[in-house]
């Protein structure tokens, strides 16, 4: 079959369309080598093409609203070239090489004005060893495999177990999958394809009484949380469960005594620590933040471009670690979208900045090599510097032998509002509930829980971390660039112990 009759059958929006069709690897590289050639040749020093089809799949639904269900489907092609110093690009949807031949042109005529403007910064790209292969998301049953009836049934039970209370005015539940493929190559020789299936779930609640309204959300707040798995991961979750302790510790929250202000010591549970990690961590060792990339629209970091091996950012319990060679969330990958293969990196080691996240081009800038973290929300983006899997590593122990340790304080997690500045340094962050912790055990439920201060004085504050045991991933979305594109990754920890914080900030 020719490249221009497969592209065509794969097109979204063709008669003869059915998704699968770009899963052939050997096919995909067929048009990767055809773009290529359209930019070859013509004095660029380095190029690349992302073919990508992707499908998704949103189901939610609402106690008012009833059933709201979306599903997407996209086909293009993105090509990157760097001419003289200047980096051009272009993407369209697909349907023939014609398409194709159009995004390399356009990519050149880009790249051109780009080099026209006086005094523009120019790249120089040190040349990467060809890397080539294939990586395959771990999936037991393929979600989109899944009978809608089936999908339909479970959202009902969801909803049912979250409502039963009757102060809960508000219920969702949420169903999503994603699956990708995604083919890259380059003019270094690098040739690679990338097969993603994502499934997730959610359940949120609203109770109103006795002058307040709480909320309560599983498996994480706002969003739920996607995993790089199959149905089977949605069927883990044991939603139906879970909707009814979220629904009735709502109820709970109506008359649970309010938190105090002050400073206390207390215990952070994954979801909340995901989102400390991403705010105060992520964003803030991307390096292209550091170099002030961003600053005009998502803002810079506290952290300098000098600060390896310098700079205490955290206690010697800090050690935390991008790792996207670990499976099943969102920020695991072979390779990132500069074909840079996924490889464990260090950013924190006992409390000192050892790396940072960045991409070819920012870690060139700094004499550095890339960590891998250029990241795309598909053939229409840039790829641009995101976090993979950031992880705080465990510690040792248990969570209650961690809340013996911290004998008077607090439990805390899933967030409930959070605020940051634009140079990641102040925050102050809510959560949905707060347990007191007296004599090591954990007693009475609290409301209105919020903590802040800088992010130096948070990390250096961490005393202890939990162990492996203890340790729950959650795959998020991340909003970043211009124009805006989501990025979607990966944070994890275990309950983490912190001393002295200030408490009660956003009363």
């Amino acid at each position: 079959m020719s490249i221009d009759s497969t592209l065509a059958r794969a097109a979204v929006g063709h008669p003869a369309h059915r998704w699968g069709d770009l899963a052939d690897d050997a096919a995909a590289a067929e048009m990767l080598q055809f773009a290529l050639a359209a930019v070859d040749a013509r004095g660029v020093s380095y190029a690349d093409v992302r073919l990508i089809e992707a499908e998704e799949l949103r189901l939610y639904s609402t106690l008012e609203a009833g059933l709201d269900e979306r599903v997407e489907n996209n086909l293009g092609v993105g090509i990157r070239v760097l001419l003289d110093g200047s980096w051009g690009f272009a993407s369209v949807p697909v349907t023939s090489t014609a398409d194709i031949t159009l995004a390399a042109e356009r990519a050149l005529s880009n790249a051109r004005a780009a080099g026209s403007v006086a005094n523009a910064y120019r790249t120089t790209l040190p040349p990467k060893p060809a890397a080539s292969g294939s990586y395959v998301s771990p999936v037991i049953t393929d979600p989109f495999a899944v009978a809608a009836s089936t999908r339909y049934e479970l959202l009902g039970e969801i909803l049912r177990a979250a409502s039963a209370p009757a102060e809960v005015v508000m219920a969702q539940a949420g169903l999503n999958a994603k699956r990708q493929h995604r083919h890259f190559a380059n003019t270094e020789g690098s040739v690679q394809h990338q097969h993603f299936i994502e499934s997730g779930a959610m359940a949120l609640v609203n109770a109103v009484g006795n002058g307040t309204m709480q909320r309560r959300s599983f498996p994480n707040s706002f969003h739920g949380n996607t995993a790089q798995a199959g149905w089977e991961y949605v069927e883990g979750l044991r939603m139906v469960d879970e909707a009814d302790r979220i629904g009735r510790e709502a109820v709970e929250l109506l008359t649970a005594p309010l938190a105090p202000v002050g400073y206390a010591d207390f215990i952070i549970g994954p979801a909340q620590m995901a989102l400390q990690i991403h705010e105060s961590t992520g964003h803030a060792l991307e390096l292209d933040r550091i170099l002030g990339d961003e600053a005009n629209y998502a803002g810079t970091s506290f952290i300098t471009s000098d600060a390896v091996g310098k700079l205490r950012y955290g206690s010697e319990a800090v050690n935390i670690t991008s790792d996207p060679t670990v499976p099943g969330t969102r920020g695991s990958f072979g390779f990132d979208d500069e074909g840079v293969p996924a490889v464990r990196r260090p950013l924190i080691t006992e409390g000192i900045i050892a790396d940072f996240l960045s991409t070819r081009d920012s870690a060139a800038r700094i004499g550095a090599e890339s960590t891998g973290a250029a990241r795309s929300d598909g053939w229409g983006y840039l790829p641009v510097c995101f976090a993979t899997n950031v992880f705080l590593e465990p510690g040792e122990g248990t969570t209650a032998e961690l809340e013996e340790r911290l004998g008077e304080g607090y439990y805390i997690d899933d967030n409930r509002s959070w605020s940051i500045d634009e140079r990641r340094h102040n925050f102050q962050f809510g959560t949905e509930v707060a347990y007191e912790v007296k004599n090591g055990k954990r007693g009475r439920l609290l409301r209105g829980f919020s903590y802040g201060g800088t992010t130096p004085e948070f990390w250096q504050s961490v005393e202890a971390v939990a162990g492996p045991s203890e340790f729950k991933a959650f795959g998020m979305p991340c909003g970043k660039g211009e124009p805006k594109q989501w990025g979607f990754l990966g944070h994890g920890a275990s309950p983490t112990l912190v001393r002295n914080v200030r408490i009660g900030v956003d009363r």
